[in-house]
């Protein structure tokens, strides 16, 4: 079928102007037969200017180019991990084979040079999440580490003097993929319907009507399955038992996790996540803000109360924090009605990338007709690009009890 008109981003003022979807309309339907032509409308990053409060995480991410593959890689920008922890108890000084934490195999080459407290050790093999190692390396004293998780430091490799170095390409961590996500939402109705104006819609058409509405639930579900989304099992493409696979979200790809156990949260919590953040990747690529909800919104800024002084008047009583400097950074609060309760997600926009997938761009496809209905469909493939994995974190299960923080 051949496109009869194409029009790039959000027109100026509303949808498009009721002349225009006159003509559209008296091409697509009425008779018996269907129309040989097909209009596409492009919404490109449609959610940034639709209505950007609603979906303050996805509206604040740059859209990158389109991806060819199913499988999105890292891309660029790889930040090689310098850090993991133990997975199982050290017994003794004589323990070859280490675990590592479970999915952490992949961050290590063989010949690697770790730290462990204060042993080094060398990697000899690779098996999943299990390391070969050469213990006491470097002059060191082999030794017990029995406390689970202990934190391991990735060093630079090393190999023997006067042999063929053996290839050791920087590892890709493999939970750091993604899988494209199809979004489809259908739109008909009968042309009287479309054209019968009621006191909730008072120009244009309801098709236009219901469409802006319909875009807005769209942009929703995105912003919910950018931050929530499980990334689904690859599964057979065709068939009675095939599933689609589902691209991984935000809370997916944070693996760097304080499990509160109801506890509240404190400042020098707070203080521990951008000290950790720091150490592992320094203060220009450690998150920058932190994506919250209603009560953690209220929780964080209660944290700092106590410090504040005034001795002026005001018909405002209560003030609110929109970031705080810490000794290692800015952070930045950043409110979000999506966010689970007790949860806090510490991130840097500048690490995370929207992709559409071949051609997969926000569009709306005027479908033909071959009786007076119009028929339409909103729809948008779409992947995101999660890098800097070791830049971000989040904080679950803390306490959403007011008693726990004195200055709610």
């Amino acid at each position: 079928m051949a496109v009869a008109a194409t029009t790039s981003g959000m027109p100026a003022t509303g949808l498009i102007s009721r002349a225009s979807q006159n003509t559209v309309d008296s091409a697509l339907t009425g008779g018996t037969s269907l129309a040989s032509t097909l209009v596409v409308r492009y919404f490109a990053d449609f959610q940034k200017y639709l209505d950007p409060t609603e979906t303050p995480f996805t509206s604040s991410l740059k859209t990158g180019e389109a991806v060819p593959q199913k499988k999105v890689e890292w891309g660029n920008s790889f930040l090689a991990p310098n850090q993991s922890a133990t997975g199982a108890s050290i017994a003794d000084a004589t323990v070859q084979n280490i675990t590592v934490a479970t999915g952490d195999g992949p961050k290590f080459m063989v010949n690697d040079v770790l730290k462990i407290e204060t042993e080094y050790l060398w990697v000899t093999a690779i098996s999943g999440d299990v390391l070969t190692v050469k213990r006491g390396f470097d002059g060191t004293t082999a030794a017990a580490h029995t406390s689970v998780p202990t934190t391991i430091d990735i060093n630079g490799p090393a190999t023997l003097e006067n042999q063929d170095t053996p290839i050791t390409p920087i590892a890709r961590g493999s939970l750091e993929y993604n899988y494209p996500q199809l979004f489809d939402y259908g739109l008909h109705l009968s042309d009287r319907e479309n054209n019968t104006m009621d006191y909730e819609i008072t120009k244009g058409t309801k098709y236009e009507a219901y469409l802006s509405k319909l875009m807005k639930e769209a942009a929703i579900d995105f912003e919910k399955t950018a931050i929530l989304g499980k990334r689904g099992t690859e599964a057979a493409a065709t068939g009675a038992g095939a599933t689609p696979t589902t691209m991984g979200g935000l809370d997916y790809f944070t693996n760097r996790e304080y499990i509160m156990a109801s506890a509240p949260v404190t400042e020098d919590q707070l203080m521990t996540v951008a000290q950790d953040l720091w150490t592992a990747v320094g203060a220009d690529k450690m998150a920058k803000d932190i994506l919250v909800g209603g009560f953690m919104r209220r929780a964080f800024s209660s944290l700092f109360n106590s410090n504040r002084i005034s001795d002026v008047k005001d018909t405002e009583s209560t003030l609110v924090w929109k970031a705080v400097d810490t000794d290692f950074g800015k952070l930045r609060f950043v409110l979000s009605r999506y966010i689970p309760a007790g949860t806090a997600y510490f991130i840097n926009t500048g690490d995370i990338t929207i992709h559409p997938y071949k051609g997969g761009s926000w569009k709306e496809v005027k479908l033909p007709s071959n009786g007076p209905y119009v028929k339409g469909r909103f729809t948008g493939d779409y992947t995101m690009v999660f890098r800097g994995n070791a830049a971000r974190a989040k904080i679950t299960g803390a306490s959403t009890s007011t008693a726990d923080y004195p200055n709610m």
